[in-house]
């Protein structure tokens, strides 16, 4: 088995291009170290390769990506790769080589054949959404799945420390217009409110305090990103399909590394999410409310404005969602398959 990342394509890519990916190499490293598996990165020819051919198939047929086995031959069997975004044309990489793990699986019903004719050579695919594992399992999908969750890197989890807060609230990620505005509301109402929004700005997702417009932090690194987490207060959070928080997530509320994210850092939560297969799973009500209305969301706001969150609460839950426990979880379903 081998690790198979897109990091060396991603060094020349915008920086709001490449930090979307920047967790998934800290996936990577981790299930490297851990497994004791190399990582190998992907060539630009190679991705480039298997754009061009998944567009001359998608026009005329033709499949010409069948090639690439022939010049493959270095690679072995059982190459593990995050797809950040379902494919839906046939490619490079579906063979009998390649395991794919799912991240952001949007399609909709009939976008679904799309999925199937994309993966089915592969052995099978993992799938980091229970509420996708559990469509699929509904529509009997002729390609073997597993649920492979998504999870937080284990060093970002401090156990002892609890962390300074600064700002009440930070405005995190692609926001939930209805939360948006209930924050605007609320903003309006308490004069005294420290709230941290996020513009993009020349290649950069720039962090300022909204009445005063000073730059807090540019959030191009992890690093940075992860140091704003801690120091806000309460932040707000949405899966992707709630209220329209993505327009293209076609309904689907798959639970994102942003809420473990958060939790790590220690915020109180307020949310808006659905019953779900997913958000079941990683038991969303034990941690955080789905608030119905401004009035529920303004007594959440100042209530935890009050109080500090138990972190002892949340480290037991976080443990259950670090990466070294999806090592395991990969290594288990890699020997049950004889790919490991």
């Amino acid at each position: 088995m081998i690790i198979l990342t897109k990091r060396k394509i991603m060094e020349n890519k915008e920086n709001h291009k490449k930090y979307c990916f920047d967790i998934a190499f800290e996936w990577e490293d981790i299930l490297s170290e851990k497994l004791s598996k190399p990582i190998y990165s992907r060539s630009e020819f190679e991705f480039k390769f298997d754009e061009k051919c998944r567009g001359i198939w998608k026009k005329t047929g033709i499949p010409i990506f069948r090639i690439f086995s022939l010049f493959d031959i270095k690679r072995d069997k059982g190459i593990f790769m995050f797809d950040m975004a379902t494919k839906q044309q046939d490619g490079i990489y579906n063979n009998k080589k390649y395991i794919p793990c799912l991240i952001d699986y949007y399609l909709d019903n009939e976008q679904y054949k799309f999925f199937i004719n994309a993966y089915k050579k592969n052995p099978f695919v993992l799938v980091s959404s229970r509420e996708v594992y559990e469509y699929f399992t509904e529509k009997k999908c002729p390609i073997k799945t597993y649920h492979f969750p998504l999870s937080l890197p284990d060093y970002y989890i401090q156990m002892e420390k609890r962390f300074v807060k600064e700002y009440d609230l930070v405005l995190f990620a692609r926001q939930n217009p209805l939360l948006q505005k209930y924050v605007d509301k609320y903003e309006d109402k308490y004069p005294d409110f420290n709230l941290v929004r996020r513009k993009y700005e020349n290649g950069h997702y720039i962090y300022y305090q909204s009445r005063t417009g000073k730059t807090v932090s540019y959030g191009d690194t992890r690093e940075e990103y992860i140091n704003l987490v801690r120091r806000s207060k309460i932040a707000v959070y949405s899966t992707p399909g709630m209220d329209e928080t993505r327009k293209d997530a076609n309904g689907w509320n798959q639970v994102t590394p942003h809420f473990l994210e958060e939790v790590a850092g220690q915020c109180h939560i307020i949310a808006r999410y659905p019953d779900n297969a997913d958000t079941r799973w990683y038991e969303l009500s034990n941690i955080c409310k789905c608030v119905q209305s401004y009035d529920e969301f303004e007594s959440l706001m100042n209530q935890y404005l009050k109080e500090d969150v138990d972190i002892q609460k949340y480290n037991i839950y976080l443990e259950k969602h670090v990466t070294s426990q999806r090592a395991k979880l990969l290594e288990k379903i890699m020997r049950a398959n004889e790919l490991f």
